[in-house]
């Protein structure tokens, strides 16, 4: 098997394909790189800027290249010694007329090749044998009347226009479309589409080659003039022209509908992506045909797998995809961690992509004495906002209930349909308020449960979420009980076959209810330090000490050591060295408050009346400068960008949030009030900036050795480093699609190479050079080299090498210490800590019995020798120390 040093991501789009990446092939040698992690690459929807959007996963996304040319780029990679871990993403699909598969399905109804490829329930009491298209912008017949919906022809047949989508018209209505386009020569074409039309079950490839030859008989230039003179009566016949719409293996809706009707599974809530029956053999096996192929060609050597806690069953899914792609095949999966829970041991695979690594070093260098101070502060001014489980739980029952609430009558009519139920006085709005708040209640993202009666890791899950159930709504234990009894295994194995079959569809809601209801909302509501609001983390626990850090990682290192280590990803909510900033405030706790309460009151006369209250409220003005200190420009110059980007991230805050605004129904006067507030803000000749940015700067010298400290412990820590595209200098940017913004390559050769020009002249030249030029981030691409180039050198010592937690005499919080040792190698590592108060302490580390005494500072070149290491001294020419054993 291949495992990387570390990785890299990369977020292929039609502005960055593999001609960009051949680009900087030897600079990602140069930094330390031994494995790219790609975005996917399968095709998308044209112009994605993500790749999340797939619409054929037989091909390779045209946007950024060709075979021949990730062959090339592939065969480049491994003269540098470059793998490639490839991200799939096999719970979903885009939901447009692109989707080759979905556009045979739109066509043919359930006699589609594909109708079992997607998750649609065709027996939907209001959808029966039709798939619901929620996309338009009214209801049909309203469409209809203001000509938004439309017939059209092409050279691929007739279709339903609504604005630039094609939706394709069922074949039985060709005869209607056709009728008056010809004389004599219509009995031929009557006889193809009487072909299409008794083959209308057939496979793919032959219901393609029929039509085609039904279309070679359309598309002469006299008949196609003919067809648009009947298509321009039809559309102006509205009654007509809504008869064809409402005759289709479709029903077009107004989009709003899929918050309370929905017929397929979509990703989380969002009409646009629709999801696979991947459990199904021939879906995965179509599915990952040409992923496998790739591999197969060792183009690529390892797989991420996207939202495992979407699919039905998901150690099957890894079992099969083992089996498909081998033992060499290194495999992670995306998953988020709550701390009461613990990667399945059984799942056949390398690890996770480490988001609960994100938020171990988020905690560690939190000051958790600090950030309690900064938790009573945030209690006084938003008061109402003090319970965060119960903030959580609303936000989860809210989110089902408005966004959600078609998933939800799905649940409760398959757990009626299976006969689960055998109490007949149950009331059934009971009932379904039970199931709902049993699942606002579940406390981790989804359990993987595969038989009853439960395992006991299991029974303890779903017991914690019915103890909470009961709690909130004991007036409905009845109800409550009797979806407690499906839990267990009845004497009827039909009955206790049923049970499991709806518990496994249960549980691939909890997930994404899990998800909008804490990142999705929680995230931008609950605000007393922001950078706990994060993906993997949680704003509830604020900082832990340094020893339990060291007992996570000794466990991380027994249990999970190929994990990736991530700090930045594409779903994280703000940069990496954004949230340090933010996490600074946690030592300069009586510095914030009395900023804080200064600009309150030099705001308040920009804070816009609107009702009863002022926009904005205290809870979003608290979030905004702190977000605003966590991605001030780091040259502390403000430009017309940063007010713009600001603006709209604030925006997508306040409709995250889902408090006075939202996607569904946006507060436009509330949003512009706040982005008003901003302008107000961020004007140079107001107050504001010139008490910010004295902050501001204080934080970033203190940043710049938190990064450091951040890096470091990333790529020493168990677990396999990840670096986002770019982050080897500053990341202050937004949530997406600010964290999306193009990469400047050339700056980032640049200082490789002027650091190197300096070190040429001296150790001490580069380190001063590089400290000169903190503005752009030269510390953390040099000490991000270092240690990458440390990893590669010693990568078996990374990988299965001891953990060894030191501490010092005195205070824990003024350095984190550990070794790595494996065989005869060590490697030290020593990190200030509590920077703020700790500047200058005094505080020796002893090394345990049978360390080296012998020592070389990777930075500074300096040897230190010593069983007893002095960390004043040791930090002395540069702020941070990590030692090779000579």
């Amino acid at each position: 098997m291949m495992i990387p040093s570390c990785t890299y991501r990369i977020q292929f789009n039609r502005d960055f394909n593999f001609k960009h990446l051949e680009g900087i092939i030897d600079y990602l040698e140069d930094l330390g790189v031994t494995s790219i992690y790609a975005s996917p690459l399968l095709q998308a929807t044209m112009g994605s800027s993500h790749g999340y959007d797939g619409i054929d996963p037989s091909l390779i996304n045209v946007e950024l290249g060709t075979l021949e040319e990730l062959e090339a780029l592939t065969t480049k990679l491994k003269t540098k010694g470059i793998s490639w871990i490839q991200d799939i993403v096999p719970n979903h699909l885009a939901f447009n007329t692109d989707n080759v598969w979905l556009k045979d399905v739109l066509e043919r109804g359930v006699n589609s090749s594909y109708a079992g490829h997607f998750d649609i329930d065709w027996a939907h009491p209001f959808y029966q044998q039709k798939l619901m298209v929620p996309f338009l912008e009214a209801g049909a017949t309203e469409c209809v009347s203001n000509a938004v919906l439309k017939l059209a022809f092409t050279s691929e047949g007739f279709f339903i226009a609504y604005h630039h989508n094609l939706y394709p018209v069922n074949i039985d209505n060709y005869p209607l479309l056709l009728s008056g386009v010809f004389g004599d020569e219509f009995n031929h074409v009557n006889a193809s589409i009487s072909a299409l039309v008794n083959n209308a079950a057939t496979d793919y490839s032959h219901w393609k080659s029929l039509k085609n030859e039904l279309l070679s008989q359309l598309t002469d230039d006299g008949i196609a003039q003919k067809i648009q003179e009947k298509i321009d009566q039809i559309n102006a016949d509205k009654d007509l022209l809504l008869q064809i719409v409402n005759n289709q293996h479709y029903i077009l809706s107004y989009h709003m509908v899929s918050n309370t009707q929905v017929n397929y599974r979509r990703f989380f809530n969002v009409n646009g992506l629709i999801c696979l029956k991947i459990e199904d053999e021939k879906v995965f096996n179509d599915y990952h045909q040409h992923i496998y192929t790739l591999f197969e060609k060792n183009l690529i050597q390892g797989l991420r797998i996207d939202h495992i806690d979407g699919l039905k069953n998901p150690r099957e899914y890894i079992d099969r995809l083992r089996t498909m792609f081998g033992p060499e095949c290194y495999i992670i999966v995306e998953k988020i961690l709550d701390v009461k829970e613990e990667l399945p041991a059984d799942f056949d695979i390398q690890g996770t992509s480490g988001y609960e690594f994100l938020s171990y070093i988020n905690q560690v260098i939190t000051d958790h004495r600090g950030a309690e101070k900064l938790l009573a502060l945030y209690n006084k001014y938003v008061p109402e906002f003090s319970d965060y489980d119960e903030i959580v739980y609303k936000n989860k029952l809210s989110n089902l209930e408005s966004y959600l609430n078609g998933e939800w009558d799905n649940l409760l009519r398959m757990l009626l349909s299976l006969n689960l139920i055998e109490d007949e006085e149950l009331k059934i709005n009971h009932l379904k308020n039970a199931l709902g708040v049993f699942m606002a209640c579940f406390p981790v993202y989804r359990a993987y449960i595969e038989t009853l009666p439960l395992t006991d890791h299991d029974e303890k899950i779903v017991g914690l979420a019915f103890e909470k159930a009961y709690e909130k709504l004991p007036e409905q234990k009845t109800e409550l009980d009797v979806i407690r009894e499906i839990f267990t295994p009845h004497e009827d194995p039909v009955k206790s076959a049923n049970r499991l079959l709806f518990i496994q569809r249960l549980m691939q809601f909890t997930g994404p209810l899990a998800a909008k209801g804490v990142e999705d909302t929680t995230f931008y509501l609950y605000n007393p330090l922001i950078s706990h609001n994060e993906v993997g983390d949680q704003p509830c626990v604020l900082g832990i000490p340094v020893r339990q850090f060291h007992e996570k990682m000794i466990e991380r290192q027994l249990k999970n050591p190929l994990s990736m280590n991530c700090t930045s990803t594409h779903d994280t909510k703000r940069g990496e060295d954004g949230r340090i900033r933010i996490n600074i405030i946690s030592e300069l706790t009586e510095e914030w408050t009395e900023l804080v309460a200064y600009w309150q009151k030099i705001n308040e006369p920009y804070r816009k009346q609107l009702g009863e209250l002022r926009a904005p409220i205290v809870n979003d003005e608290y979030f905004l400068y702190q977000a605003i200190v966590g991605g001030f420009p780091e040259n502390l110059q403000l430009n017309d960008e940063f007010v713009s980007r600001t603006k709209t991230y604030y925006t997508k805050v306040l409709r995250e949030s889902k408090q006075l605004s939202d996607y569904v129904n946006p507060n436009v006067e509330y949003e512009q009030a706040c982005t008003d507030f901003i302008s107000h803000l961020l004007d140079p000749t107001h107050k504001f900036l010139p008490s910010l940015i004295p902050f501001v700067k204080k934080l970033i010298g203190y940043a710049n050795i938190y990064t450091m400290v951040q890096v470091i412990i990333k790529t020493t820590a168990p677990g396999i480093p990840d670096i986002y595209r770019g982050c080897e200098l500053w990341d202050i940017s937004y949530v997406d699609p600010d964290n999306r913004r193009p990469v400047d390559w050339d700056l980032r050769k640049r200082l490789l190479r002027e650091l190197d020009e300096k070190k040429s002249e001296s150790i001490d030249a580069m380190l001063s050079w590089a400290n000169s030029q903190y503005e752009v981030g030269a510390q953390k691409i040099f000490v991000t080299r270092e240690m990458l180039q440390l990893r590669k050198r010693n990568k078996d010592l990374f990988i299965y090498g001891e953990y060894i937690p030191i501490y010092g005499e005195g205070s824990e919080r003024v350095v984190i210490a550990f070794l790595r040792h494996y065989k005869n190698r060590w490697v030290l590592i020593v990190l200030p800590l509590g920077i703020v108060a700790n500047t200058g302490k005094e505080l020796s580390l002893a090394l345990p019995a049978g360390a080296p005494e012998n020592w070389s500072n990777i930075f500074t070149g300096e040897a230190v020798s010593g069983n007893k290491i002095d960390v004043h001294r040791l930090f002395s020419k540069f702020p941070l120390a990590v030692l090779e054993n000579n």
